[in-house]
Parts: structure tokens; sequence; C-alpha cells
């Protein structure tokens, strides 16, 4: 079962559990394709992606036309997609954007995401702030951007897999038990909608609360 966010004539947006793929696939037993079928009754048409283990709000098409039409608008920058991440260490500044090229497919593509530190907090070996709280917005849509952007800047998003900083994921996890990707689609901002918020994971919730209360940085 998935949380419903919205739903109108052409869309639903859902609140995408971490640990299910957004699409069918060899050795997928269980999909956002699949989950929705069963629950509400009609093939869906995902019209974008998350990653497997990111959480959050996704829009799924109810026929073919309405998923292209919707997923022009995403192309368009007319839907913004707003992501919260806990990563080692923090960037210099409190707000910014990464313009680095990213490599997709063999060939190089430029990719744009935007960035706030909204928090610092936890202290690990005597380091005080040793993690933080950030927001991110995609001004473009290359796989993994978000993940690949923060670690090529100097902080991984926690347990990444691919990007990550490893021996640390190995550490938290022993030491905390949690061993999810710590990236969560937290809102969609469509004009003439309200903003559509989704719950925060609760592998997320339980790390910040491992730790004292986050230092606000504004």
């Amino acid at each position: 079962m998935v949380d419903l966010l919205y739903e109108d004539k052409e869309i639903l947006v859902i609140d995408k559990p971490a640990g299910l793929p957004s699409q069918p696939g060899e050795r997928v037993k269980s999909s956002v394709v699949s989950v929705c079928e069963a629950q509400f009754g009609f093939h869906p048409f995902p019209v974008h992606r998350l990653d497997k283990e990111t959480a959050g709000c996704m829009i799924v098409a109810k026929d073919s036309a309405s998923a292209t039409r919707w997923a022009l608008r995403i192309g368009m920058r007319d839907i913004r997609k707003r992501y919260r991440a806990i990563c080692l260490g923090a960037p210099g500044k409190e707000k910014g954007s990464y313009s680095d090229d990213l490599l997709v497919d063999g060939k190089v593509h430029a990719a744009c995401t935007e960035f706030f530190v909204l928090s610092h907090f936890g202290s690990l070996d005597g380091i005080q702030g040793y993690f933080s709280l950030m927001e991110f917005e995609l001004g473009t849509g290359r796989i993994h951007q978000i993940r690949r952007h923060a670690a090529m800047h100097g902080h991984p998003i926690l347990w990444d897999d691919k990007y990550g900083n490893f021996p640390l994921n190995r550490r938290l996890k022993r030491e905390l038990g949690i061993g999810r990707l710590l990236l969560w689609a937290f809102a969609l901002d469509i004009p003439g909608f309200p903003t559509l918020r989704s719950a925060m994971p609760a592998h997320f919730s339980a790390f910040m609360k491992a730790w004292e209360s986050p230092q606000e940085t504004q």
C-alpha cells in the first residue's frame, strides 16, 4: 500500500516508500507500477522516477497521454521537485548551486542543483555539527544528480551505497542500526495546486532523533 497525496482525472501523487522500485524490471518482485495497479485498479504510467531507496512524492499518470503531458511539464521545470537529505558535513555557505557537468550513458550533460543548508547537528569523534540537513532543488534531471553533486563537493548523503563515504556508512549502521539512503523527495510545487508534501520517512526521522536538536542556520 502507498499513501495517496493527490488525485485528479489525469494523475496520482503518491508517497513512495523507501525500498520500492519505481518501475518493474528483472528480479523486481514489486514496484510502484504493480502496487498502484493492485491498490487503485488501473495500470499507472510513472511521470518521473525516484531511486529505489528514495522515499517521497512521485507522480504517476492514469494513461500514456497524461504521462506525456506531465513529463513535459517536469522537463520544462514548470513543476518544482524539492528534496531533503542528511549529509556528511556541509558546503561552506548556506545556499548556492552546483553546475558540474555529469556523465550519463557515456555522454556529458549539463546539470544544475540548488542547495540550502537547513541545520547542522550531531557530534562524532569530538566534531560538533558533523552532519547537515540540506534541501535540494533540481534544475535538471540527470540520473543520481543530487547524490552525485553532493558527493563531488565533499558532503555525500549518508548511506549512499554508490557515491557515499563507505567507512562512515558502515560505522553508523553498526552503531545506530539504520541502513537506508537518507534522501527524501519531500515536496512538489505545481502551479495552481497547494504544495504537496510527503511524510518524513521513519528511517530519516529515527536518525534525526538520535542526536541533539539540530542548530538552525537561519
